[in-house]
């Protein structure tokens, strides 16, 4: 049981003195109880990977509502946009797989939304894929088990070589970026090994060559960034973020620390799915709270309601814990912060596309 109160960010390894690594230690202690004896979560497990291998998606979402629920992303984007936004399906040949974490498509539509616009408006070739766990960058065997794990990344590469894309891309999902990048190099060998990639450099090269047209005057309100652990400490990738920040957002600051010293959002390694026990607790009053005080302190200048504030999570669940941690604390009615992806922010400074993506209200 103590294995899962460790959010496995691997920030203690950073500063041991002995170099101990508490997160490899409590990831090997999952994967020992859950392979050689069969005690996992029912969360990471029986509603995770089992349910994503068996049906498609963590979520619980087959392939046909995936599709329904894209085609009405597709339509509010399209009204939000003025754009005619049609998301490609299954295109054999394409450039880039793009495997969205399907949590977005539920509880984030925006998001995909978002990632669709840019693509479309930068004239990129890209597709989805609607064969079982290639719609859903989940991968929760990263959190306990490697056997799990590597049947679900085995689908997802297969599902790229049938389709004869040049590349995967991770949108934006920390833990699907570890899993199926750094993690998945010992699993995919031979023709599955396709390259794959994160999508915040494609990002940035499409925001700093100018393939897409922005004012950052519609962007004129305090963002800070938040860091996914997957994604900067465990992968390195610091800087594109910020420089598509540092372009489109003129009152970006940065919390304190940050890059590959940030704080863990509180809700990792699967905590942000938990709810049994005292789960919810340890999430937003120990796990979550040291990151809560980075975000007040990075808006301490300007904490008065009357000034909408933007933290940007550039992972689906990272934005899980901020908006539990969010709502438990009222910070949306006391402080006015909202939560959110990049590519939001990216499309809310688009000077082709109607003003206003980013909607503010509580979600």
């Amino acid at each position: 049981e103590l294995s899962y109160r460790c959010n496995l960010c691997r920030r203690c390894a950073q500063t041991c003195p002995i170099g101990a690594d508490n997160g490899l230690v409590a990831r090997e202690i999952r994967k020992l109880f859950s392979q050689e004896l069969g005690i996992h979560t029912e969360e990471l497990h029986d509603k995770g990977t089992v349910l994503q291998l068996k049906i498609g998606s963590s979520t619980g979402m087959n392939e046909r509502v995936v599709r329904d629920n894209i085609d009405f992303i597709d339509e509010d984007a399209s009204e939000r946009t003025g754009m005619t936004i049609k998301t490609p399906w299954d295109k054999a040949g394409a450039d880039i797989l793009l495997i969205h974490n399907a949590g977005e498509i539920m509880a984030w539509p925006e998001n995909p939304g978002a990632f669709a616009v840019i693509f479309e408006a930068a004239g990129l070739s890209w597709t989805l894929s609607s064969e079982i766990a290639a719609y859903d960058s989940v991968n929760y065997g990263l959190f306990y088990d490697d056997f799990m794990l590597a049947k679900v990344t085995l689908k997802q590469a297969q599902a790229a070589r049938k389709l004869g894309v040049k590349r995967i891309v991770l949108g934006e999902c920390g833990h699907a970026h570890k899993a199926l990048t750094v993690i998945s190099d010992r699993v995919l060998t031979g023709d599955l090994n396709i390259p794959r990639e994160s999508a915040f450099p494609i990002l940035r090269d499409i925001v700093m060559q100018g393939r897409i047209r922005l004012d950052p005057s519609r962007n004129d309100f305090p963002v800070t960034l938040h860091d996914p652990c997957n994604v900067t400490r465990m992968m390195g990738i610091i800087e594109p973020q910020r420089e598509i920040m540092r372009k489109i957002c003129p009152k970006f600051r940065e919390m304190e620390p940050h890059g590959v010293n940030n704080y863990c959002c509180g809700g990792g390694s699967g905590f942000a799915i938990h709810s049994k026990h005292n789960f919810e607790d340890w999430r937003f009053k120990v796990a979550g709270r040291k990151k809560l005080s980075q975000i007040l302190t990075a808006f301490s200048d300007c904490l008065d309601p009357a000034i909408q504030k933007y933290v940007c999570a550039p992972c689906s669940n990272c934005k899980g814990q901020m908006r539990d941690m969010f709502a438990y604390y009222d910070l949306w009615n006391k402080r006015s912060i909202l939560y959110g992806g990049i590519v939001e922010l990216i499309v809310n400074a688009m000077s082709d596309v109607k003003p206003g993506y980013i909607e503010w209200e509580w979600r």
